[in-house]
């Protein structure tokens, strides 16, 4: 049992340092470089075509990658992008208009880093689109959209992007633009006992026919079978409080309310407080979701009445119970995807050259980071027909894997196919082919050093005491076992220690 006690206590210390190693570099800042950054993938462009089935072919696409830089390694600019090229051509007999849409996605992990320290990652002015027709060059005209998204960014497998393009009408899905909203309002005021108090509006209605949503965004049933929705108060705080049935309005006879200590619904009610009498009112679905559009704007607009009504529609018929758009609290438009879009027209048996450039966030993985670059190809499927790529990564970085066989000329990586590659593309960069050398963007490796010499001193210590000690109990050992024996004897094996000669005597 000692031994194993002497064990963990050589083992805590390393475990122990461990975790103080590697908890110092998770916070996000420009102090510290954490594990693990969320980027934000790419994609090609996606074609839409009123008269069907897209006629239109790529000839060759052309996919360029210039990564002269790496984020997080400075705050005074970043500038890696990504370049498509696509060569169109109409066969058909008439002019095709497209209107073509690519997804600028989530800002990425990192983006608050920036914000922090004064510096800025590339904004709207870093997405063009140009076209080029019989040598002339002009730029399209590019509108920012706006979709809902579940999920805080997007990847291959998660995201069904031809299918979540931002739409042209409104969206009837649910049937909610039928429907009305009746608001519940009360002002109510918490007493000062306690930290926090939960008001709970108890309510019956048929799911099928009502859906009832509240700023807190929780929701559920009782243990008598009845519907519950809360909203959470502070000591002494007094607010309205407001709860919304989306559809059927509910019995205002059978609506219950009650004010509780502490968070849920479950623990004792509160003594004190006050709550206001209930008011109803009732509008349409329509006036309910444009009270709460966002109004303010940033570089790359505001979010259209068209885009948010269906944003709202497709927060509802996902089950969101209401927080992301009644709450002031959370980040919205981080829920909100961001698309460019844009239209071009292929005269009849002619050709054009669509350009599109945009921003590279990477993922960055790992204390000696790898930079994961994730390019949707796939979108491509929904031309007529594709001809051949080629994929260039300009980079004086080193290239360390990828889902596709890229060969390296003159300090360039290179992929050509004649037809479009299946799947889609991922690749990782790294700062150096040497994966051994530990990376920190911002801090000194002397602060990781320092502590892993302290901690390396402790456990040499700990170790020392161990050994010490156990060496005095093996000499106080030996000393003992020593002096009885010179005053024992050895009889049939075994060793007897009697105390004297009468011992010896009276047991033969």
């Amino acid at each position: 049992m000692k031994n194993r006690i002497g064990a963990m206590l050589l083992a805590l210390p390393v475990t122990a340092g461990g975790l103080s190693l590697f908890a110092g570099r998770t916070e996000a800042s420009a102090n510290s470089a954490p594990a693990y950054w969320t980027g934000t993938d790419g994609s090609g462009i996606v074609a839409v075509y009123d008269g069907g089935d897209c006629p239109i072919e790529v000839l060759h696409e052309t996919l360029t990658f210039r990564i002269p830089d790496l984020p997080l390694m400075s705050m005074e600019k970043y500038d890696s992008r990504v370049t498509a090229e696509y060569e169109l051509y109409n066969p058909t007999e008439q002019d095709v208009t497209l209107t073509l849409f690519f997804p600028v996605g989530f800002r990425p992990d990192y983006y608050d880093v920036y914000q922090e320290n004064g510096a800025a990652l590339p904004g709207a002015d870093a997405y063009s689109v140009t076209l080029t027709q019989d040598g002339e060059v002009r730029d399209a005209d590019i509108t920012f959209r706006h979709t809902y998204s579940g999920n805080r960014g997007f990847r291959f497998d998660q995201y069904d992007l031809v299918n979540s393009l931002p739409s042209d009408t409104l969206t009837d899905e649910g049937s909610y633009g039928q429907q009305d909203v009746t608001r519940y309002s009360y002002t109510v005021t918490a007493p000062k006992d306690a930290d926090s108090y939960t008001f709970c509006f108890i309510y019956d209605c048929n799911p099928r026919k009502t859906q009832v949503i509240c700023e807190s965004g929780i929701t559920g049933t009782t243990n008598d079978g009845r519907g519950i929705a809360y909203a959470y108060l502070s000591a002494g705080e007094t607010r309205e409080v407001t709860f919304y049935a989306v559809g059927e309005q509910l019995s205002s006879p059978d609506i219950q309310t009650k004010l509780c200590v502490g968070w849920g619904g479950y623990s004792e009610e509160a003594n004190g407080g006050w709550v206001s009498v209930l008011t109803e009112k009732t509008q349409n679905f329509f006036d309910f979701v444009e009270e709460f559009r966002p109004d303010e704007e940033n570089e790359y607009g505001g979010v259209s009445q068209l885009d948010w009504y269906n944003a709202v529609v497709a927060m509802l018929t996902s089950g969101e119970s209401g927080a992301l758009f009644l709450s002031d609290d959370l980040p919205l438009l981080d829920y909100l995807m961001l698309w460019c879009e844009y239209s071009l027209t292929v005269p009849a048996g002619g050709t054009l050259t669509n350009t599109v450039t945009a921003p590279l966030y990477p993922g960055i993985e790992g204390t000696v980071p790898d930079y994961t670059y994730d390019y949707f190809l796939t979108p491509a499927l929904y031309w007529a027909d594709f001809g051949s790529i080629t994929i260039r990564v300009v980079t004086p970085y080193y290239l360390s894997n990828s889902t596709l066989q890229f060969t390296e000329q003159n300090g360039v990586y290179i992929f050509t196919k004649d037809s479009l590659p299946m799947g889609d593309l991922s690749f990782t960069i790294r700062q150096s082919i040497n994966t051994f050398v530990p990376y920190d963007p911002y801090d000194t490796i002397t602060p990781t050093i320092v502590t892993a010499l302290i901690l390396l001193g402790v456990v040499l210590l700990i170790a020392v005491v161990i050994v010490i000690v156990a060496v005095h109990v093996q000499r106080r050992n030996r000393k003992f076992l020593a002096e009885q024996l010179g005053r024992g004897m050895a009889q049939e094996g075994h060793i007897d220690l009697f105390d004297s000669e009468n011992d010896r005597k009276n047991n033969p």
